[in-house]
């Protein structure tokens, strides 16, 4: 009955990368970092469409589970759609939060930090490489 009640009171979620489909997988609620701040999702929310910033997506009661588990990836950016208690997330990138190295992700911010940018659009490729390496670091870093 519960595993039953679990599903109907899910919402699925998607997370398709330009290589393959990174998740696929059902939960009671998904956190997207939206690129003016975090969204939430859960069974019956309305339907959207949104750009995404660099951030985390949390997957929270992932079906086969324990209820409050959570499940986390880091996205670089893209769109979600949400509509009939589905989440897709279209994105560069989706690597679990776990499997990133912290000291590389800083090593990584600061040579990105570091460099010089000339021009306009050289200076917003910088401030969106940094706004990206900077939401690394701090994924890595909550996981401690």
């Amino acid at each position: 009955m519960m595993a039953k009640q679990q599903q109907t009171d899910a919402v699925r979620c998607v997370i398709v990368t330009p290589e393959q489909t990174s998740l696929d997988t059902h939960a009671r609620s998904v956190t997207l970092p939206l690129f003016d701040g975090l969204q939430g999702v859960a069974h019956g929310h309305s339907p959207f469409i949104g750009r995404l910033g660099a951030g985390e997506v949390r997957i929270v009661g992932e079906q086969g589970g324990p209820v409050d588990a959570v499940r986390r990836l880091f996205v670089e950016g893209g769109f979600v759609e949400v509509a009939h208690d589905q989440v897709t997330v279209i994105t560069q990138r989706a690597l679990p939060v776990e499997k990133v190295d912290v000291a590389a992700a800083r090593a990584d911010l600061a040579k990105v930090a570091g460099e010089a940018a000339t021009g306009d659009d050289a200076i917003d490729a910088k401030l969106r490489a940094v706004e990206t390496a900077r939401a690394l670091v701090r994924a890595a870093e909550s996981r401690r």
